[in-house]
């Protein structure tokens, strides 16, 4: 988990804004992430991954002791250490997040000793959220709006069970086929050289897909054309594979890169996780070009080029 909370960090937003019933979150948007930053009222800025795909709400045992917190150890998760930091800090008025609505309550947790901090499913949980990618911006409804009637552009993003278990599915075409797919904001993978050279410029720790190996190694046997970089996960030494005909709420997004990822993750933990088991997680790489309207009250996702 502490390995998704990645830097370095920019262009921030710290203005809170009202528009149309919409409040505008601080936040600061890193190579097709959006990573909350709100301020606390004595000063202290935390940088949290908003994750869609993650757990709970988090920061780093060191920064609970930077806020003033005195950390209760909890348990080990997952090798890592989990503190308990209390209820939500409150922040200065314009720079402010939102506390969970989900399982975790409106709790605060330190875990491990990643970079800052993580907003996962349980954040999210309850809210309709305005992810916009082009204007790198992100938003929620104080009050719920009204459905938007499901559609071409307005797809089906369900839960296993709203207000406990938030991980949204949603449904991909690949080359003709229908994928159930994590919609995963905080999908990460650290590209190799060569796998830049390849994909294109940037950093690279960068928004990123996963596909089990089952679903990958399909892939790759019946379109043998589509272009594979061994290794192109620096992190993992995973194999990227170059996905040219994906399609998500009628939109064609273009070629995306799927790292490999064993069965295990998605036959496991994951099953575990959703309403129904899904074979791959998609990210900020393709959604860079839309505005997300995310409606986990009425479990519905709008894709919309602005």
């Amino acid at each position: 988990m502490p390995n998704r909370f990645l830097l370095p960090l920019l262009l921030a937003s710290t203005v809170a804004e009202r528009s149309n019933a919409q409040t505008t979150i601080p936040t600061r948007y890193v190579a097709d992430r959006f990573f909350a930053a709100p301020i606390t009222e004595r000063g202290d800025t935390l940088v949290m991954l908003m994750d869609t795909g993650g757990g709970d709400v988090f920061v780093t045992k060191q920064m609970l002791i930077r806020l003033g917190i005195t950390p209760k150890f909890v348990a080990f998760v997952e090798g890592d250490s989990v503190w308990d930091g209390g209820k939500f800090p409150t922040f200065k008025a314009g720079a402010s997040i939102p506390p969970a609505l989900g399982a975790s309550k409106g709790g605060f947790y330190g875990f491990g000793n990643g970079d800052e901090g993580m907003l996962g499913h349980n954040w999210f949980a309850g809210r309709v959220w305005v992810l916009d990618y082009p204007n790198r911006r992100a938003s929620y409804f104080e009050t719920p709006p009204a459905p938007r009637p499901f559609g071409t552009h307005t797809i089906p993003m369900t839960l296993k069970k709203p207000l406990t278990r938030d991980d949204p599915r949603i449904q991909v075409v690949v080359a003709g086929d229908t994928v159930d797919m994590l919609l995963d904001t905080g999908a990460t993978s650290t590209v190799s050289a060569e796998a830049i050279a390849v994909i294109g410029p940037g950093p690279a720790v960068r928004a990123s897909a996963f596909a089990a190996a089952r679903l990958w190694d399909g892939w790759r046997q019946k379109h043998p054309d589509w272009r594979v970089i061994p290794g192109g996960e620096a992190n993992t030494r995973s194999d990227l594979i170059g996905v040219p005909n994906v399609s998500i709420a009628g939109f064609d997004v273009g070629t995306i890169w799927f790292a490999k990822r064993p069965d295990r993750v998605y036959d496991g933990m994951m099953k575990a996780l959703m309403d129904k088991p899904i074979l791959a997680s998609i990210g900020g790489a393709a959604f860079r070009q839309f505005k997300l309207t995310m409606d986990y009250v009425n479990q519905r996702v709008t894709f919309e080029k602005p």
